[in-house]
Parts: C-alpha cells; structure tokens; sequence
C-alpha cells in the first residue's frame, strides 16, 4: 500500500508542479497583467484536477493487483488521501521554487491587482479598507517561507480531498 501511496503520489505532485512550473513562465513571459490573475487561477485549478485524477488511478491499481480485487471504502480513502499529500507536498515545494526564483514579487503584485479590481468595480471605503487588511495579513503570512508552503498546500488539498472520497467510493469492491 505505501509503495502504491508514493508512486502515485509523486506521479500526481509531478503532473501538478510541472504544470504549476510551465504555466507560470509562459504567463510571466506573456504578463499577468495581459492574461489576468483568474485566467491563471482557472488554468492552475483546472490542472490540479487534472493532477488530483491519478487519485483514482492510484486506488483502482492498488484494489486490481495487489489486493485481488477487492478494497474497502475506508482503505481506498486512505491511499487516496496519501497519494494526494503527496502530491500537495511536491506542489507547494515547486511552487516555492518558483516563487522564490521567477516570482518574488507576486504577493505584492497580487494585492495591487485585488486592491485595483475592488476599486474598478466600484468598492466604498469601508470596503476597500477591509480588503486591503486582510491583503496585509496574508502578506505578513507569505513572508515566511512556512506560511508559503501552507497556504500554497490548503490550495490543492480540498481538491485531493474530494477527488479521494468520489473514488473511494467508486471503486470500492468486496
């Protein structure tokens, strides 16, 4: 089970950190600003479901051939759950990579894009000032190489999460 857990995990983190890793140079070399930070996000979500879908791969292979067949809802969570810390894990370390290498700017750019979208779409004061405190705190969090690597874990794990009970409980067989 644990030889299925990593194998499968670090195919699925590979998938997610390549794909984190290519998106962001082509879109730093195409600019943000042009493709917009929710084009980025879309794209960067959509592969981490793609990357999250060896969740199932990995349990069906486990139940097919080392378990004749057969796997229980609760052991088919647990190596789907495995697979995607795994996978979170090789995320968030590549994420780092690239932040720390290509991106160091980006919270701060982030904030200055959320604070100007706010105001174009017309935000008050009040509003405006709300958001702009919560852009600080999680600024304050990013600046450590810790609050990076858990904020960038808590993106892909919800995923994983969801993507390990669906196939737990389509594939679970007595």
């Amino acid at each position: 089970m644990k030889n299925t857990i990593i194998k499968y995990g670090l195919i699925s983190g590979a998938i997610a950190g390549l794909c984190e890793l290519g998106i962001t140079l082509v879109l730093k070399s195409y600019g943000f600003e042009k493709a917009g930070f929710e084009n980025s996000a879309v794209f960067g979500y959509a592969l981490i479901i793609l990357s999250m879908a060896v969740i199932f791969f990995g349990i069906k292979a486990y139940r097919d051939k080392e378990n004749e067949g057969k796997i229980t809802f609760g052991k088919g969570l647990l190596i789907g759950l495995g697979i995607a810390f795994i996978s979170c894990v090789c995320y968030s370390l590549i994420w780092m990579i690239v932040y720390y290498n290509f991106m160091p700017n980006f919270m701060n750019d982030y904030a200055t894009y959320c604070m100007e979208k706010m105001k174009a779409s017309g935000a008050n004061e009040a509003e405006l000032l709300k958001n702009q405190t919560q852009l600080a705190e999680m600024q304050k969090i990013y600046a450590t190489p810790l609050g990076v690597f858990g904020i960038t874990l808590a993106e892909p794990l919800p995923i994983g999460i969801v993507v390990s009970l669906v196939s737990a409980f389509i594939l679970k067989r007595k």
